[in-house]
């Protein structure tokens, strides 16, 4: 494979990445009215879930995949904001860690309701005394507060936006992918991590909304990356 062709090939990951996250949406959406089903009490959501227990696996498999997927995207992403032809420089070592713990942090956070969630939800269905039903719903919202902090403020809000924060760096500082994109990353880096202000207290917006921003950029910087494989450039070229 060409240079070319391997840059293609990244921008096109990019654009399957900023996409494939529609899919656990759609999925989820439909049998368990995700995401807004993470904050419905146990005894709503346990039922939703036993309901439509090979849906639930289905949605949170492929956002696993998702996630997983980051490590690769991530480190793609680093490579191509500093420069094929250049050493690794500090910047993109950081990114590159950023990227594999907010996707293992992610991973974490998701593998809850493909495991503990969905144990519950079959014993939540077997007939149970009041101690023991309630025991169960308190043990969900442990589960559940748990893994969304590790999954969506840590895994996303902390070290996706620290990650793009990073790559943006690199690409105002490089420039070998349009300084403008770095500028907009920035912002939308600040965007992504206001959820962690629930940490503190305060009302942060919805993670829907913020990773909405995060893959609006992401399939900017996919067609960037093919155009550039196409067309003369007016920054440096990604590949010769």
């Amino acid at each position: 494979m060409t240079s070319r062709l391997a840059v293609r090939a990244i921008g096109l990951l990019v654009i399957a990445e900023a996409l494939l996250i529609f899919a656990p949406l759609i999925i989820l959406g439909a049998a368990i009215e995700w995401p807004a089903s993470l904050d419905f009490p146990p005894a709503m959501v346990l039922p939703m879930i036993l309901e439509h227990l090979d849906q639930v696996r289905l949605g949170y498999g492929i956002y696993l995949l998702y996630s997983l997927l980051w490590i690769v995207v991530g480190a793609s992403i680093a490579w191509l904001a500093n420069g094929q032809s250049e050493r690794p420089s500090v910047l993109v070592s950081l990114a590159v860690s950023l990227g594999v713990a907010s996707a293992l942090a992610r991973a974490i956070g998701i593998i809850r309701w493909l495991t503990a969630s969905t144990d519950l939800a079959e014993t939540y269905a077997a007939p149970q005394d009041p101690v023991a039903q309630r025991a169960i719903e308190i043990t969900q919202t442990a589960v559940n507060s748990w893994g969304g902090s590790i999954g969506e403020v840590l895994g996303v809000a902390l070290l996706a936006s620290a990650w793009l924060f990073t790559i943006s760096l690199l690409i105002v500082t490089k420039k070998h992918l349009p300084p403008l994109l770095g500028y907009i990353g920035f912002v939308t880096a600040i965007i992504v991590a206001l959820p962690a202000c629930e940490l503190f207290g305060f009302e942060g917006i919805s993670i829907a909304m913020t990773t909405t921003a995060m893959h609006i950029w992401l399939l900017a910087l996919g067609v960037i990356i093919i155009r550039q494989t196409w067309t003369k450039p007016k920054v440096p070229a990604l590949v010769g």
